[in-house]
């Protein structure tokens, strides 16, 4: 394996409307990959090695062993992103609200060194947002922290 190679991620989600779900994508600071752009779906480029297929339904049955569901009624996944810090999770959860996404009502928080929040898609998928401080994360799980 070549030592310039990065494993990517490519999240393939059904949507409804893809015109629909391009300006929410591009509405949270996303770029689109035009070279896999169509009236099927889009290439979402969240990072250099993230990628979001969102394609119609008819185009993700094409992939999936499984039948499609719907992201509204059940739990299909959950896509969790990291961020820099904790005004940039709540500055992402902003820019899903001002795009037509929903505040799922989760908010996770973890003393000094955890603290993330949630929000749906106008489909209904899940995606966190999550910050975390490595090394106060693994100081307060060290056993003697526990112990304390």
């Amino acid at each position: 394996m070549s030592t310039d190679y990065k494993q990517m991620i490519f999240l393939n989600i059904p949507v409804s409307d893809i015109a629909r779900s391009r300006a929410f994508y591009a509405g949270l600071g996303f770029t689109f990959d035009e070279r896999f752009c169509d009236e099927g779906g889009a290439c979402v480029v969240i990072s250099d090695t993230i990628t979001l297929m969102i394609l119609t339904h008819e185009k993700f049955a094409g992939f999936s062993p499984r039948p499609v569901s719907s992201p509204a009624e059940s739990a299909q996944h959950l896509i969790c992103l990291s961020s820099e810090s904790r005004a940039a999770v709540d500055a992402l959860l902003d820019k899903a609200l001002a795009s037509g996404g929903t505040d799922t009502g989760k908010t996770i928080e973890m003393g000094d060194y955890m603290y993330g929040r949630s929000f749906s898609d106008p489909d209904g998928h899940v995606f966190e947002i999550m910050w975390m401080d490595v090394d106060r994360a693994m100081a307060a799980w060290a056993p003697e922290a526990a112990s304390a």
